[in-house]
C-alpha cells in the first residue's frame, strides 16, 4: 500500500493523475479503447474476422481522438509544469528562436543541395546520353552519305556496322514513304519502339526512283548505359510495359519509388541497369540519389510518353570533378569557400550557444536565488541572505532583497516592540480605568455619572466623585496638557494628590497643627475642625505640588466642587477648565466660572471659590473640550448643541443622557478618527 500511495503521490506531484473533466474524459476514452484492441485480438485468435472489421472502424475513430486529446494534454501539461520554471522558459525561447531557425536553415540548405545536386546530376547524365546522340547523328549522316554514291540496287536493307563504336547498332536503308507519317524530316532522339528505348538517327537521303530514309539505332540496354555510367555511378532505366497506359490519351502517368521499388501506375516496369559506384576521394564523400523523367517519342505515333524513367547514384566528389572540368576548377574554388563558410559559421554558432548558455545559467540562476529568498521569508526566515556574485541589474535585485529582508527584519522588531509596547498599553488602560468611579455614586438628592472615553489607549482627562460623608459628595473634573502616558500619568497623579488632600483637609487639627498649616499653606487660618474640605485650599496645594514635581510645561485644567444635602448647595472652585454649566429646568443655564488660573502653570497662585444652590430638576454638566470642540465642514460641535442634546433627554437616566451625548459628538464628526478624549459628568438634583 505504501508503495503504491508513494506512486499516486508523485504522478499527483507530476500533474499525471487526472483532475479535470478533459482528462477524466480522456482516461475514460482511453480505458475503452484498451478493451476494444483485447476483443480484436481475442476474436482474432477465435477467428472470428467478421468481428474484427467493424470494431477496426471503431478502434482507428477513438485513436484519432485520443491522439488529438493526449495532445491538448500535453502541451497543457507542458505548459503548467515544464513552463513553470524560468530555465526551461528561456531552453524553449532559444529553441524557438536559435536553434530552430538553424535547424530550418540546415534542413533548407541540405534540401536545397539535395535538389541541385539531382538537377545537376540529371544534366550530367543527360549529357552524357545527348553525346552518344550526336555521335550516333555523326555516324547516320557518314552511312547516309555512303548510301547515296552505291547503285540503286545495293542501297535498300540492313547494313553491317562497328560494334566497336555503337554495342548493338543497327542500321536499316528503306523508303521514306514506309517510315511513320510523322517524321517528315531527319530526325535524331530518344525512341520507344516495341517496350524498349533506342537512340534513333534517320537522315532521309533523295534518289531516284524515291526518297530513301537512312535509320540508325542503338538501344539504351545495359551496354551502352554502362558506357555512360563509367564516370558517373550506378544508372537504372525504368521502361514501363506496353500494356501500361501511356502518354497517347494526352494524359500524364504516376511513378513511385518506395522502399527502392518502383512502380509506374501500379504497375512494375522494365528494369535496366548497369555501372558501379566509384570509391570516395575523400574522408566524408557523400552520394545521393537523384531521378531523371525521360520522354521518348513513341515511334509510333510522334508523341512523348513518360513512361521511362531514369535513376541514378552518384558522389559529391564525382559531381564536383565535372563541373570541375566544365568550369576549369571554379567548382573546386567554390566548394573550398563554402567548407570555410560552413566550418566558420558552425564555429560562431558554437561561440553564440557557449555565450547563450553562460547568460541563461546566470539570469536562471539570480531568479532561483530570488525564489529560494521567497521561499525563506515564507517560512519566517529573515535571516537568510542571498549571495551575490554578478554586477547587473538581477544582482542589484538580489541586494535590493536582501536590504528588503534587512527592513523587514527591523520591521518585525520593532512590531514585537510595539507590541510589547501595546500591551503594556493595555495594562496602563485598565490601571487608569480602576481610577474612574465603578460605582454610581449620589446623595439622597443627587445623583450623577460621568463617562470618559479616551482618543488614544489611555486619557489624559480626569474625573472622580469624592463620597467624604453620606450626605456630602465631590466632584472633579480635569483636563491634562497633552496626551498619551505623559498626560496619563499626570492625570493618576493629580488622582492621587486629590484624594489625598481631601483626606488631610477634612482630618481635624489642633491649634498648633493650625499655625503650621498657616505658615507653610499661606493660609490666614484654619479652624480646628473642617466640616467640609476647602476647593480652593485644595486647588493652591495641588498647585504647587504640580508645580514642584512637573516639568514647566506641564499643566491641568481642575474643577471641584463639593455638594451638602443639606441646604442643596454647591460650592466650587474652577482653576481653568470649561466652565461647568447648571441647566435649570425652564431651560436657563448657569455657568461655574470662579477660580483662578491651571495648576502647576505658575507658583503661589490663589484661588476663590463659590456656593451656588441647586433646585429641583437642575443638571449639572462638567465637559471637557473633547465634548465641544470636535469639527467638521458646519464648525465646531460647541456648547449650545451639547446643552440642547442634554435638555432634549432630561427626563431619561443620567447613564443614558450621556451616551446620547457622546453619540451626537461622534455622528458629527462622522467616521473620521476622535480628535480628543471625550469627558462628560452629569449630576442631577432630585425632586
Amino acid at each position: 500500500m505504501a508503495f503504491w500511495s508513494a506512486i499516486s503521490e508523485r504522478l499527483a506531484s507530476l500533474g499525471l493523475v487526472p483532475r479535470t473533466r478533459v482528462a477524466r474524459l480522456t482516461a475514460y476514452l482511453a480505458g475503452i479503447e484498451l478493451v476494444l484492441l483485447a476483443l480484436k485480438w481475442i476474436f482474432r485468435l477465435a477467428g472470428a474476422t467478421r468481428i474484427v472489421r467493424p470494431l477496426d472502424r471503431w478502434t482507428t475513430v477513438l485513436g484519432y481522438v485520443l491522439f488529438f486529446l493526449l495532445l491538448f494534454l500535453a502541451l497543457r501539461w507542458f505548459r503548467n509544469h515544464v513552463m513553470w520554471s524560468v530555465r526551461n522558459r528561456l531552453i524553449v525561447t532559444y529553441l524557438f528562436i536559435g536553434i530552430v531557425p538553424m535547424a530550418l536553415v540546415a534542413y533548407m540548405a541540405m534540401t536545397s543541395f539535395q535538389f541541385l545536386a539531382g538537377q545537376l546530376s540529371s544534366y550530367v547524365t543527360l549529357s552524357g546520353i545527348d553525346v552518344e546522340m550526336q555521335r550516333l547523328q555523326s555516324a547516320n549522316s557518314s552511312t547516309a552519305a555512303l548510301v547515296a554514291k552505291r547503285p540503286a540496287a545495293l542501297r535498300t536493307g540492313p547494313l553491317e556496322t562497328d560494334e566497336s563504336l555503337f554495342p548493338g547498332r543497327t542500321v536499316q536503308i528503306s523508303a521514306q514513304s514506309v517510315q511513320p507519317k510523322w517524321l517528315q524530316d531527319n530526325f535524331d532522339g530518344l525512341v520507344l519502339d516495341e517496350g524498349k528505348v533506342y537512340l534513333r538517327a534517320v537522315k532521309f537521303v533523295d534518289s531516284s526512283p524515291q526518297p530513301l530514309a537512312v535509320v540508325s539505332s542503338v538501344p539504351l540496354d545495359q551496354r551502352l548505359l554502362a558506357r555512360i555510367a563509367a564516370d558517373i555511378g550506378p544508372l537504372t532505366l525504368y521502361v514501363l510495359p506496353e500494356k501500361a497506359p501511356d502518354a497517347r490519351g494526352g494524359r500524364n502517368i504516376t511513378i513511385q519509388v518506395e522502399d527502392g521499388k518502383v512502380t509506374v501506375d501500379g504497375q512494375t516496369p522494365i528494369i535496366v541497369s548497369a555501372g558501379a559506384l566509384p570509391p570516395a576521394r575523400l574522408s566524408w564523400d557523400p552520394t545521393f540519389t537523384f531521378y531523371t523523367p525521360m520522354a521518348p517519342a513513341d515511334w509510333k505515333t510522334g508523341e512523348k510518353n513518360r513512361s521511362v524513367l531514369l535513376t541514378g547514384t552518384m558522389r559529391t566528389s564525382g559531381l564536383s570533378s565535372h563541373l570541375s572540368s566544365a568550369t576549369s576548377g571554379f567548382a573546386d574554388a567554390l566548394l573550398i569557400r563554402l567548407a570555410v563558410l560552413a566550418v566558420t559559421f558552425a564555429i560562431f554558432m558554437l561561440l553564440a550557444w557557449l555565450i547563450g548558455i553562460r547568460l541563461t545559467r546566470t539570469l536562471t540562476y539570480s531568479v532561483a536565488n530570488l525564489y529560494q529568498g521567497t521561499e525563506h521569508i515564507n517560512r519566517g526566515d529573515f535571516t537568510h541572505r542571498i549571495q551575490v556574485h554578478e554586477n547587473d541589474q538581477l544582482a542589484a535585485l538580489q541586494r535590493s532583497f536582501n536590504s528588503m529582508t534587512d527592513s523587514l527584519q527591523k520591521l518585525i522588531a520593532e512590531q514585537k516592540e510595539k507590541e510589547r509596547l501595546q500591551s503594556e498599553l493595555e495594562i496602563a488602560h485598565e490601571v487608569q480605568a480602576q481610577l474612574f468611579p465603578r460605582e454610581l455614586c449620589g446623595t439622597r438628592t443627587l445623583e450623577m455619572h460621568g463617562v470618559c472615553r479616551p482618543a488614544r489607549i489611555v486619557s489624559g482627562d480626569y474625573y472622580d466623585f469624592l463620597a467624604y460623608a453620606p450626605e456630602q459628595v465631590g466632584i472633579a473634573v480635569g483636563d491634562i496638557s497633552g496626551k498619551g502616558i505623559s498626560a496619563a500619568l499626570l492625570m493618576a497623579t493629580i488622582h492621587s494628590a486629590v484624594r489625598a488632600y481631601e483626606q488631610e483637609l477634612m482630618a481635624p487639627v489642633s491649634a498648633s497643627s493650625a499655625a503650621a498649616y498657616a505658615t507653610d499653606m499661606r493660609i490666614a487660618t484654619i479652624a480646628p475642625r473642617v466640616a467640609r474640605p476647602s476647593p480652593s485650599q485644595m486647588l493652591w496645594l495641588l498647585n504647587r505640588h504640580l508645580y514642584q514635581t512637573t516639568q514647566p510645561e506641564k499643566y491641568a485644567t481642575l474643577f471641584l466642587g463639593f455638594y451638602d444635602d443639606d441646604g442643596c448647595c454647591l460650592t466650587y472652585s474652577n482653576a481653568g477648565h470649561l466652565p461647568p454649566i447648571i441647566l435649570s429646568e425652564d431651560g436657563s443655564t448657569r455657568r461655574l466660572d470662579v477660580g483662578g488660573t491651571v495648576v502647576g502653570l505658575f507658583d503661589d497662585r490663589g484661588y476663590e471659590e463659590q456656593t451656588v444652590e441647586l433646585y429641583p430638576g437642575d443638571i449639572f454638566i462638567a465637559f471637557s473640550d473633547g465634548m465641544t470642540e470636535p469639527e467638521n465642514e458646519f464648525g465646531e460641535f460647541g456648547e449650545e448643541r451639547l446643552i440642547e442634546t442634554i435638555a432634549a433627554h432630561r427626563d431619561l437616566p443620567l447613564e443614558r443622557i450621556c451616551e446620547m451625548a457622546v453619540s451626537a459628538v461622534q455622528d458629527w464628526i462622522g467616521s473620521t478618527e476622535q480628535p480628543d478624549d471625550v469627558t462628560l459628568v452629569l449630576a442631577r438634583r432630585t425632586k
